[in-house]
């Protein structure tokens, strides 16, 4: 594989892929994927200007992506991001995709009105962990997290 990488902006050009590789992710999630709702569902995200996608190429190949959402933070009276979703195809994991796409989502905070970019992952997930506090992420210690699932 080559060192090449190109991160992108989506657009509706790239909906097929970005599709595609979005399915694969709550594949990995062990969530069971219908195809056309997953299309559907970024297709919506990608209109509505809901979220922004960054895209990562390897020689024209699409091998990764990362999904933000937006918030606010009264506290801060400032807005902030939120990194919902980051996926790599496993035989890129070792190809620093992930820190690339993590360093353009950092540049692009730093670059517009964001004071910050929060994410979560799971307790056992000890690699994605690894990756975040090596970009400087630190662990929430004044905040507990709650969700109320409704369906």
């Amino acid at each position: 594989m080559s060192n090449s990488l190109t991160i992108i902006q989506a657009t509706l050009e790239q909906l097929d892929d970005i599709s595609l590789l979005f399915s694969e992710y709550r594949e990995f999630y062990c969530i069971e994927d219908c195809r056309s709702d997953s299309k559907k569902f970024i297709r919506d995200r990608l209109i509505n200007n809901d979220s922004i996608i960054f895209l990562a190429y390897s020689d024209k190949v699409l091998c990764g992506f990362v999904q933000l959402y937006f918030s606010f933070s009264s506290l801060a009276l400032s807005s902030t991001i939120i990194l919902n979703d980051l996926y790599v195809k496993k035989e890129y994991r070792t190809h620093k995709v992930a820190t690339n796409l993590m360093q353009h989502v950092k540049n692009f905070a730093n670059s517009s009105i964001y004071n910050g970019i929060s994410l979560s992952t799971s307790i056992e997930n000890h690699k994605a962990k690894a990756l975040y506090e090596k970009q400087g992420y630190k662990i929430d210690d004044q905040f507990i997290h709650y969700f109320l699932k409704l369906k």
